[in-house]
């Protein structure tokens, strides 16, 4: 996972963790969540994890008031959210649906002959 100081610049799909350093649950899910993503590599998702206790000012102007909390992004598109500590599984049924996010839309446009699908 990368560590970043603000919100990536991606129109790609990618899972944005928040954490505390005052939070047991956040290092048990930054662990869970960097086993996850060896499975996920080949994928095209990235992973970030930003903390709240380097950066407060995200903290306020994103309004997180509890970590760990985990968005599933497909470029500005939130396609799931996970608050707290959650099973792989949870995990993996949010990276399903963040894979086929998007689909829909290609298949419009592949139908009626807009762009490359």
């Amino acid at each position: 996972m990368k560590s970043i100081k603000e919100l990536p610049e991606t129109k790609g799909k990618y899972v944005l963790m928040f954490v505390s350093n005052h939070c047991p649950y956040c290092r048990q899910m930054e662990k869970l969540m960097k086993q996850i993503e060896k499975d996920y590599l080949d994928k095209g998702i990235e992973f970030y994890v930003l903390n709240i206790s380097s950066n407060p000012e995200i903290a306020t102007k994103y309004n997180i008031m509890s970590t760990p909390l985990t968005y599933f992004m497909n470029g500005k598109e939130v396609v799931g959210k996970e608050m707290g500590a959650v099973s792989k599984r949870a995990v993996e049924l949010e990276l399903e649906e963040l894979l086929k996010a998007g689909e829909f839309i290609k298949k419009i446009k592949k139908l009626f002959g807009f762009g490359k699908g």
